[in-house]
């Protein structure tokens, strides 16, 4: 489990937790931010599985075959050559402030790293920074010199961003190569963990094939795998979001 992905929106919490048991009054801008860190409501939609029959487990899918630039801008084919360039390691550029905070180097890998991974991907494949109003604020989505924003390395932050900048996929059919995923691994309503689907075979749940961080892997597992652990799935349609800032 991803312990570091959602260290800040727990620090977070526990801020606001001293502050209501203190009977402090909570700014406007407070209250908006302590609604956008609880868990997520079980009404919320997730991204809906589909088991694949026997005779579709191998087919292949025309997504992976061609490049075709989305209307967006968002390059799937670069955002999946990046993964697959760091999916073993870590790039320094993105890496030097999450290893301050646990006290290591980059090359340390000591602290879970799914979302920046992911994020990295993302935008090297093209979708641009937001800047929102704050760092916690989960319409800013970026990677600055001091901190990045929380939507950027949190699990549960990403999942706020891009369900507002692209909206949750209804089924995984709708996933293809360049799509990012979040799982809620006992379905609490808090997202744990981030990974980018880097080869589509087809349009069942075994034919998307996931790369992550932490533990680092490259398409050794397939959203089949997290259904079939019971994790709640959210996907994100990355070539459909918005990127006009």
């Amino acid at each position: 489990m991803d312990l570091y992905e959602n260290y800040a929106k727990n620090e977070r919490l526990i801020d606001y937790k001293n502050k209501l048991n203190q009977r402090v009054q909570l700014s406007e801008d407070e209250a908006i931010e302590l609604i956008e860190l609880l868990p997520i409501p079980s009404t919320e939609p997730s991204t809906q599985g589909n088991e694949a029959p026997i005779s579709a487990r191998s087919t292949e899918s025309a997504s992976d075959l061609s490049i075709a630039a989305a209307a967006n801008g968002y390059d799937y084919i670069a955002a999946r050559d990046y993964a697959y360039q760091w999916w073993d390691g870590r790039n320094p550029t993105y890496s030097t402030y999450y290893a301050e905070e646990y006290g290591c180097e980059p090359e340390d890998e000591c602290w879970n790293d799914c979302t920046n991974f992911v994020s990295q991907a993302l935008y090297a494949g093209g979708m641009k920074f937001t800047p929102g109003t704050s760092v916690t604020s989960y319409t800013a989505w970026q990677f600055g010199p001091l901190m990045p924003t929380y939507t950027w390395g949190g699990a549960h932050n990403f999942y706020l961003h891009w369900k507002w900048r692209a909206g949750v996929a209804a089924s995984v059919t709708d996933l293809q190569t360049g799509d990012a995923v979040n799982a809620d691994f006992d379905n609490d309503g808090d997202i744990q963990h981030t990974a980018i689907i880097t080869k589509n075979t087809g349009n069942y749940n075994n034919n998307k094939y996931l790369t992550q961080h932490t533990v680092d892997r490259k398409e050794t597992s397939t959203l089949q795998d997290w259904y079939s652990a019971g994790y709640t799935v959210y996907g994100y349609e990355i070539d459909k979001a918005n990127n006009d800032f």
